[in-house]
């Protein structure tokens, strides 16, 4: 039977107690630096590779949680604020029509630039607060299913590719595009009231196309 100071349990482990008796006796010092060492270099190997992709991951998931028209995937994305840059890889959207994929790139949006109101907004040397870079952009379309509805809904053919809309759902869509019109021309003329004053030039960098 084991007294009260004994060292270990009744597991054969040590316990806590024994453990600092241990700790104290090998000089303590030279195993927490090497804790501290195995588990900083841990550390800095999920942030180098595998931290933007888990992040890509809990994106794709949350996305096409509330987006059900199609298909979203991001491979990694990971972002800076103090650079203000946002880098993404293996991007793709699919959806019955189309399907767009983007090897990676990324996007810097200049927040240290001094805001003009004054600025034109579509001067070309104007101040560029918005560039984006895009490497390896594919575009596919292989189907004009919307296309192919209204010729079905003109001639009065029954629908074999898409299954026709409901009522309700016909009265929200254009009741969607009566209100986009409506805000459209409600919109204020003044320059600073709108999103492209705040960037004027959006700068666009896309290599290897396949169309």
């Amino acid at each position: 039977m084991d007294t009260p100071g004994s060292k270990t349990n009744d597991t054969g482990f040590l316990s806590f107690g024994g453990l600092d008796d241990y700790l104290t006796k090998h000089n303590s010092n030279i195993i927490w630096l090497l804790v501290a060492t195995i588990l900083s270099c841990g550390w800095i190997i999920y942030l180098t590779y595998y931290n933007s992709r888990n992040i890509g991951l809990i994106l794709t998931l949350i996305v096409n949680r509330l987006y059900k028209d199609g298909y979203i995937h991001i491979g990694s994305f990971s972002f800076s604020v103090l650079s203000g840059k946002v880098m993404f890889r293996d991007v793709y959207y699919i959806n019955q029509d189309m399907s767009i994929r983007i090897q990676d790139g990324f996007l810097i949006f200049r927040w240290w630039k001094m805001y003009n109101p004054k600025q034109k907004q579509h001067d070309p040397k104007a101040e560029t607060r918005l560039y984006v870079t895009v490497n390896g952009f594919e575009f596919h379309v292989y189907n004009r299913t919307d296309l192919y509805a209204r010729l079905q809904e003109t001639f009065g053919l029954e629908p074999t590719l898409i299954p026709p809309k409901k009522d309700e759902e016909r009265g929200l869509e254009e009741g969607k595009k009566t209100l986009e019109s409506v805000n459209i021309k409600a919109e204020s003329p003044d320059p600073t009231l709108s999103w492209r004053s705040l960037i004027p030039v959006i700068k666009v960098n896309i290599s290897t196309v396949s169309p």
